[in-house]
């Protein structure tokens, strides 16, 4: 079968026109038409829950200060003191014995001292006596007046070292009976036995492991590592409300009360204490517990809504719409308020934004505003 060239140019013609308009359509680049909002400031008051440990109000581990037996252990685990109460008694024979020895020191320091004293006043009166007589010219030799001088001088000396021999006596007393106290483990403070780790009959020292644990609980101290981000944001004056797992439908208040200031380098928060007053008991020490603090900056910050942020490989983004196209800010992110969240970077208010950003949205790429909506 032949075929004419006449039959093939209208066919190649319309051909070579379809292409060329598909050419052009897939070139003509389609520019995406966006919801844009404005970026806000605002100083609202947050809640955040951040997790905290109830911690005794003052606790001690009790250690022996001398070696000696445990004769009697008084108290157990559980045990309620109050201050100085008598918690155990240790047995050290030798203590004792050096007690009594130094008080024998004492008595023999006060003997001498009363004997020197005499001798003194003797010395003394013998002086004025001769010193009267030489006045009668040839009844006292100046040798015998010196030697009567030299003999007073030298009893006065000697009663002053006869005090200081007896001060020195006393104070190895003294320091013998503090030891003789130590013998008796008392309580430091009002509060609660958690631990007891003796019994009658055992070695305890000074090298040796704690003998109690005492535990004031009737006040706790409710403490928070707040992160660094919150730090500025804790109002002194603030209550705070949490609760515990021990009962999770009931809610406490504590009341805050002391801060660090100060940043711990491991994980770079700062500790916060808020007092809890637990005269009922109903609260144990060492319970962990969720608090839900209320913070405020100190100045108005940026916010946007959380459907504005990239999160990528390399960081948080939102997409600002400057002129017609896409710029890729680098941000950080603070707060959560509702569907808001806080932001830092070099942004202002009042600057427009993509509402609902995608990475499809690429950074110097056209954009079209369809309409401005606010936060």
């Amino acid at each position: 079968m032949k075929i004419t060239t006449s039959f093939l140019a209208p066919i190649v013609l319309l051909l070579f026109s379809c292409g060329g308009e598909q050419k052009n359509v897939s070139e003509a680049e389609v520019v995406p038409e966006v919801e844009v909002t404005t970026i806000k400031s605002l100083q609202p008051s947050l809640q955040v829950v951040l997790p905290g440990e109830l911690k005794p109000w003052n606790k001690t581990f009790i250690h022996a200060k001398v070696n000696g037996f445990v004769g009697q252990v008084l108290v157990d685990r559980g045990t309620q003191v109050k201050k100085g109460q008598l918690l155990a008694r240790l047995e050290a024979p030798e203590i004792v014995a050096a007690l009594n020895q130094s008080r024998a020191k004492v008595f023999a320091a006060e003997a001498a001292l009363i004997e020197q004293k005499t001798k003194q006043q003797v010395s003394a009166l013998t002086y004025r006596r001769i010193v009267e007589t030489s006045k009668t010219p040839g009844a006292v030799s100046a040798n015998e007046l010196d030697i009567n001088y030299s003999r007073m001088m030298s009893d006065s000396a000697l009663t002053k070292a006869a005090m200081e021999n007896l001060s020195a006596a006393q104070a190895y007393y003294a320091s013998q009976q503090q030891l003789v106290e130590y013998l008796s483990i008392r309580a430091p403070f009002d509060g609660t036995i958690t631990e007891r780790n003796i019994s009658p009959g055992e070695l305890v020292g000074e090298k040796a492991g704690q003998l109690f644990v005492l535990e004031d609980q009737s006040k706790l101290r409710l403490t928070v590592a707040v992160p660094e981000s919150l730090t500025n944001s804790i109002q002194v004056k603030s209550n705070v409300s949490f609760s515990v797992e021990a009962d999770p439908f009931k809610t406490y208040e504590a009341q805050f009360a002391r801060s660090a200031n100060s940043l711990q380098e491991s994980s770079r928060t700062m500790m916060a204490e808020f007092d809890f007053e637990n005269m009922s008991g109903d609260l144990k020490a060492g319970m962990y517990a969720e608090v839900k603090v209320p913070v405020t900056r100190n100045k108005a910050t940026l916010f946007v809504p959380r459907t504005a942020l990239i999160n990528s490989t390399e960081g948080v983004f939102i997409v600002k719409v400057t002129g017609d196209a896409a710029e890729w800010v680098n941000i950080q992110k603070g707060n959560v308020l509702d569907s808001l969240i806080e932001v830092f970077g070099p942004i202002k208010e009042g600057e427009q934004i993509v509402r609902k950003a995608s990475e499809e949205y690429r950074n110097g790429k056209p954009l079209k505003a369809s309409k401005l909506k606010t936060l």
